[in-house]
């Protein structure tokens, strides 16, 4: 037995589902004989086995649709266990960690729990039937979502992008692509791919000029799933030929992911998360490279909270002196100054609602010092008063500095970060979200088409490419901006060539798409750089806060082409 047991967690769109991994063998799937069940589209019935014998745990991939990962690497036989492994079935995410026997062991039963033998499962493991998972989740959350698009009239392109994500994330398929056939060419609509290499089985579907196509594995279930491409197809022509007036929606409890929704699995659980963090008051810390949408999720916190919709209120506290922002944070009476008008701050305005401080990192800490007096009486003092004015505001705040190295600096106020620091979350780089650029990319440029009042064929599969095949250092702000800036070249009905794009898109392509290699090269370079500026370019300090040794951080340095420092 292990010197200290070892725990499977998963996380459900709903929960968390937990199981110790004690000795003998334990099925993952998403069928009820499983002794650790998933019920999940991207799930196999009978998708892995995990053994524990001795010291040794492992876990083995049972020929599932979606595939099995252990630390990023697709199985292709058993691998070993071990604390802070992180997997996934599918696109379930899951993770192996450490727990204290007492912690396995229920004392108190808060209400009796049924007696349940597992069925052992069939000693065929490899094949893969239909899911009923996929199809309760296409008929019971997918399709009243589109229902609900087809009656408010929404563009068919986001109608298009809404079908496309749902058929690609319900349902086990490699690709899906939905194209308008035009004289021009094809104009791609939504496009999403897996990255295994299979042979797969595709189904494609025509209706007047609009196509979709989906590729399915195993190729067996193609045939199965053909009435549901065909059923989407249907609702994308209707979509197109509905004029039906939009009847009074009544706003959900929780918001929806703000549009186009991310194929992501990780942004879509960190949104789920951010729902439930939303209903308290703690503050939250919003990390990220800019442009990755840190106002975009406080926003949808700030929805998501309950408060009223106009009590939100954002400051870029980097756009400003240290006197002007603390006149627009706190106010200022009249007559301070020559000519100067009595006004609220940001804190009075944002009274009963949020307030967002974007940058956080750059604000002197004389002003840090006055926020946090702010926070913790829930009053402010205009410039120049002498009556305070109530300010219950709850503050979301965004950075992308490293904060917790400012505050060993002493450049930030540590009271202050604990203040607003109650949930840290980090958002990804757009070249990290590589499914999401096709989304995006189309959202945005019907976006720009709508404000022009133009109607714009779509996007070409080389402009795709090119797109794809970018590295985006200014995130999702630069691809908006991209798509801005080549719609501008665009008439009624053309389609988004590469010769739109600005040059350097187009030149990066003229190789080829990135590797995966190529990918996890840049994310590793990012970090290791990352680390090096946070500790002055001392290595041996960068090495430890990596995790890793100061010669393997010296290998990978040279091997990325990283220069040390003076």
């Amino acid at each position: 037995m292990l010197g200290m047991p070892l725990r499977l967690v998963a996380q459900l769109p709903q929960r968390l589902v937990k199981v110790a991994l004690e000795t003998g063998e334990r099925h993952v799937g998403s069928a009820s004989d499983c002794e650790i069940c998933l019920p999940h589209p991207t799930v196999s019935r009978h998708h892995a086995l995990v053994r524990v014998s001795g010291d040794e745990a492992t876990i083995e991939d049972l020929g599932s649709s979606n595939g099995t990962r252990v630390d990023s690497r697709q199985l292709d036989g058993p691998t070993r266990l071990q604390a802070g492994s992180r997997l996934a079935f599918g696109s379930v995410a899951a993770w192996v960690e450490t727990v204290k026997a007492g912690d396995l062991q229920p004392a108190v039963s808060l209400s009796p729990q049924p007696s349940v033998t597992p069925q052992k499962p069939s000693a065929v493991r490899g094949s893969t039937t239909l899911s009923v998972h996929s199809l309760e989740d296409f008929a019971l959350r997918h399709l009243p979502q589109a229902l609900d698009n087809l009656r408010a009239r929404k563009p068919v392109l986001e109608v298009a992008q809404q079908l496309g994500a749902m058929l690609f994330r319900a349902f086990p398929c490699l690709e899906v692509e939905i194209v308008e056939l035009r004289k021009s060419g094809r104009a791609v609509w939504f496009e999403a791919r897996s990255q295994r290499e299979v042979t797969a089985g595709r189904v494609s579907r025509r209706d007047a000029d609009l196509e979709i196509c989906a590729s399915f594995f195993p190729p067996s279930l193609a045939q199965t799933y053909a009435p549901v491409v065909e059923s989407v197809l249907s609702l994308l022509a209707l979509a197109r030929r509905s004029d039906a007036p939009p009847p009074p929606r009544t706003p959900p409890a929780t918001p929806p992911m703000p549009a186009p929704p991310s194929l992501e699995p990780a942004i879509r659980t960190l949104y789920r998360r951010a729902a439930q963090v939303a209903l308290g008051d703690v503050g939250v810390l919003i990390q990220g490279e800019s442009g990755t949408g840190k106002e975009v999720l406080a926003r949808y916190l700030h929805l998501a909270s309950g408060r009223p919709e106009p009590l939100f209120v954002a400051l870029n506290c980097a756009a400003l002196p240290r006197d002007l922002l603390e006149v627009e944070l706190f106010g200022i009476e009249q007559a301070v100054a020559t000519g100067v008008d009595a006004r609220p701050g940001k804190f009075e305005q944002a009274d009963g609602g949020t307030l967002f401080l974007d940058e956080i990192g750059d604000m002197a800490l004389e002003t840090q010092a006055k926020i946090l007096r702010v926070l913790q009486e829930q009053e402010v003092f205009r410039l120049g008063a002498r009556q305070p004015r109530s300010a219950r505001v709850r503050v979301l705040a965004a950075t992308n500095r490293d904060i917790e190295t400012m505050v060993s600096a002493g450049s930030f106020r540590a009271d202050l970060y604990h203040r607003i620091a109650g949930w840290v979350v980090e958002l990804p780089p757009l070249r990290e979200r590589q499914s999401d650029i096709t989304n995006l990319a189309s959202h945005f440029l019907a976006k720009e088409a709508e404000r022009r009042g133009v109607d714009l064929a779509g996007i070409s599969r080389s402009a795709l490419d090119a797109l794809l095949a970018w590295h985006w250092p200014g995130n999702i702000r630069e691809l908006q901006r991209e798509m801005a800036s080549s719609s501008l070249f665009l008439g009624e009905g053309e389609l988004l060539e590469s010769s739109h794009l600005r040059p350097a898109l187009v030149q990066d392509i003229e190789g080829s798409r990135p590797t995966l290699k190529q990918i996890l090269d840049r994310t590793e370079q990012r970090h290791i750089e990352q680390a090096l500026a946070a500790e002055s370019g001392d290595t041996a300090a960068a090495a430890d806060r990596l995790g890793i040794g100061r010669s393997t951080l010296y290998r990978r340095m040279k091997a990325l082409g990283l220069q040390e420092s003076g």
